[in-house]
């Protein structure tokens, strides 16, 4: 296996994360980083391509209906996110490190509010190849909702959850109760966290998740 290291940007919908993970790519290209989407279907094997496209096309542009539980769609994130470790990052990782913009834990922080345990999470993920390190990107609710207010989905907005009427509301308590697991699993895993104030522009945060990537690989075996 490539000693090459795999990095994953994780937070909130709305925290920047491809937007970031782009511009740190382009920044550190000269250290042979290469940012990957986490949507990409196989490139190396036209079988495995051919059965991920349908996957992307239920999981990315299926539209949002409550018709399908949640049981439903964490096992078809499940079934993706394993077929693009083993198909699109693994080989990548024989030409150098590799960036991902998320990765399953934001869809894993948001079982726990809906009534899946813990055991049933690890389970459900234990075969999906896991980042050697993880970024969070520790960004308020409140500042998300102002980025993502005109645009989000209603599952951004909680329609797997218990609320009764979706809107800020519930966004806000969708996003903030995510965000504390995201938070409990940085600290149980040793993630690196980063913490995004309000007001600070796109360049000095890209700068800083930069700063971060630029560590991480310094004190990479493969450096």
């Amino acid at each position: 296996m490539s000693a090459a290291p795999f990095i994953a940007l994780e937070g909130p919908d709305g925290a920047g994360k491809t937007t970031l993970a782009t511009g740190a790519a382009d920044a550190l290209a000269h250290l042979g980083l290469r940012h990957i989407d986490r949507r990409q279907v196989s490139t190396s094997s036209e079988y495995a391509a051919t059965l991920m496209e349908p996957l992307a096309r239920m999981l990315w542009h299926s539209g949002d209906a409550p018709d399908l539980s949640d049981n439903f769609w964490a096992h078809l994130q499940a079934s993706w996110f394993t077929a693009h470790g083993e198909q699109v990052i693994t080989p990548a990782l024989t030409a150098g490190p590799v960036l991902v913009d998320g990765w399953y834990f934001k869809l894993a922080s948001r079982l726990t509010g809906q009534g899946w345990s813990t055991d049933e999470i690890t389970h459900l993920f234990s075969r999906v190849r896991r980042p050697d390190h993880t970024i969070l990107l520790d960004v308020d609710p409140t500042l998300l909702w102002e980025r993502k207010a005109h645009q989000l989905r209603p599952a951004e907005l909680g329609m797997h959850g218990t609320y009764t009427t979706l809107g800020r509301t519930s966004f806000l308590d969708y996003q903030q109760r995510g965000l504390q697991r995201l938070r409990e699993m940085a600290a149980a895993d040793g993630w690196h966290v980063l913490t995004v104030p309000a007001g600070e522009d796109l360049p000095t945060t890209t700068d800083r998740v930069s700063a971060l990537l630029t560590a991480l690989l310094a004190n990479s075996p493969s450096s």
